[in-house]
């Protein structure tokens, strides 16, 4: 049986971003960090050699910072929106204490979903033979009867593109493992316009790429 549509779910978002340079203070990022800590769950601050910082918390939420770049991430427990939230508001906050303007270039979009297939192994059998449509001769020609298959693909989304991986769990092999990573070469206005392209690439996966993965491959 396909993998029910409801046991998808999203476990993590990150968003990368360049823009002009900017200068970062350690005492304007402290007082970022005094700001933005309570609020999302930060409570470390670490600053590297290279002049950058990382801000981390226990539950999984994490900002960084360098000259030219901005990244922050977030687990999901919640699924999507909850990390959407967080992700964006700690973006946001991070790039008007440095003093970054628009335009925004994204160096990738990444979203993680885990997709529960309820039986122990079923994910791995699904996609073996479901999804790639690989008999046991062809596999035998590869060796090792214990490996796992996964799928690699490109396609084009809205003005980028997304590298989509999809295999099992090494972890549990009755869980998929989905990974979407998006990226596009032409800047963006704001930091609306970021969330905008989350939102399709979340779009993309409850809708193409789960009708893909439903779908038996013909024999």
């Amino acid at each position: 049986m396909p993998p029910h549509p409801d046991l998808l779910r999203v476990e993590f978002l990150g968003v990368t971003l360049r823009h002009d340079d900017r200068p970062l203070g350690r005492e304007q990022i402290a007082g970022l960090f005094a700001e933005v800590g309570e609020r999302y769950g930060l409570n470390r601050l670490e600053f590297g050699a290279d002049g950058g910082v990382a801000m981390t918390g226990g539950n999984g939420s994490e900002l960084s910072a360098r000259a030219g770049q901005t990244a922050s991430c977030a687990v999901t427990v919640l699924g999507f929106t909850e990390g959407s939230d967080r992700v964006h508001g700690l973006m946001a906050d991070a790039l008007e204490n440095i003093g970054a303007g628009d335009p925004l270039w994204i160096d990738d979009i990444t979203l993680v979903a885990i997709w529960d297939c309820e039986e122990p192994d079923e994910a791995r059998r699904y996609l073996t033979e479901d999804v790639l449509a690989l008999d046991e001769e062809r596999i035998d020609m590869l060796g090792d009867d214990d490996a796992s298959n996964g799928l690699r693909m490109w396609r084009r989304v809205g003005e980028g593109s997304v590298d989509i991986a999809i295999e099992p769990m090494h972890s549990d092999s009755s869980k998929l493992y989905l990974r979407l990573v998006y990226s596009q070469d032409d800047p963006v206005v704001d930091l609306a316009s970021v969330a905008e392209r989350a939102e399709a690439l979340n779009a993309y996966l409850r809708g193409p790429l789960t009708a893909f993965v439903r779908a038996r491959a013909r024999r």
